[in-house]
């Protein structure tokens, strides 16, 4: 038995090492490929019914290609007032929302990235803090209520003008800068801010213009903020507008059938994936000016600090 129990352990020491390595790559990317399916299985549904017939779609003949390929879905959806005036709401929620946040973010980074700054480990504690426990919505609603910001696009930038997250990513990435070039800028005369803006952000491009996407989605996706702050119909952001165009699916197959205006292939469940693909048109075509920033940028940005 012994003689059994020696050999079996010979064998086993035996084994090549990577084989583990091996096994674990192996479930790593089959879990990967299911997540990765199970995210896109849906988008690719949701633009096929964009761009199938109106009788497939109905009869549920379309899952992951169009059926009947057609564009009078995408023709109707932009022929619509109220998803423009929504679109072009989002988009200045979107880009004023932006410039404010990375204002906000890189001026409290940059100081925090100090260690000579006093009271530098409270005020990263006040933050990672303020990370966890969240005031809640009605303090908010109160304080935007106060300030007299309800329906008001600022009420949205002002509740979601600056990320923790986002601001020590940037911090993060400030203190992997070379500390050289700054102590040059400030032998040379240099003030803070324009060391900061005119030396420390174009070396800082890369997690600049990932923090920005990433600043960009969030405003881009506001929701629950947008339907609690904003009441006026003609301030409604994107995401509004689709959630009232599913909650009025009956309504708007109504509308096609009394007004058809020469879209008789079009239905509601079409008009409403139409919709749901142009919402996400601007951020999937921001996305690859920024792809070649944002893996350095996240990367350096993670691991410092």
């Amino acid at each position: 038995m012994g003689t059994i129990i020696k050999e079996e352990t010979r064998i086993s020491r035996k084994l090549p090492v990577d084989t583990s390595e091996k096994v674990i790559s192996f479930i790593s990317y089959f879990l990967m490929l299911i997540l990765m399916l199970i995210a896109l299985l849906p988008c690719l549904n949701v633009i096929s019914k964009a761009f199938s017939e109106g009788s497939a779609v109905t009869s549920g003949r379309v899952y992951f290609w169009p059926v009947g390929l057609q564009m009078e879905t995408v023709s109707k959806v932009l022929t619509q007032t109220d998803f423009l005036a929504s679109l072009k709401n989002s988009l200045f929620v979107t880009v004023f929302g932006v410039v404010v946040s990375m204002v906000t973010s890189i001026l409290f980074a940059y100081p925090l990235s100090k260690p000579e700054l006093k009271g530098r480990r409270f005020f990263i504690v006040i933050c990672i803090i303020s990370m966890v426990f969240n005031g809640g919505m009605v303090p908010k609603y109160i304080v935007m209520k106060s300030l007299g910001l309800l329906d008001t696009f600022f009420s949205l930038i002002l509740h979601h003008g600056l990320s923790i997250f986002n601001m020590l990513i940037i911090k993060n990435y400030f203190e992997s800068l070379p500390e050289s070039t700054i102590e040059s800028a400030a032998i040379d005369g240099a003030s803070d801010f324009k060391t900061l803006f005119r030396i420390v952000c174009p070396m800082a491009l890369p997690v600049i213009a990932t923090v920005s996407l990433l600043y960009a989605v969030a405003y881009w996706n506001l929701y629950f903020s947008a339907a609690l702050y904003i009441k006026s119909s003609s301030m409604k952001v994107l995401q509004v507008f689709l959630k009232d165009l599913i909650s009025n699916s009956v309504s708007v197959s109504e509308s096609l059938i009394t007004n058809p205006d020469g879209y008789s292939n079009v239905t509601a469940d079409g008009v409403i994936a139409g919709a749901t693909v142009l919402a996400l048109v601007p951020i999937v075509a921001l996305y690859p000016f920024i792809q070649r920033f944002m893996i350095k940028g996240i990367t350096i940005g993670s691991e410092k600090g």
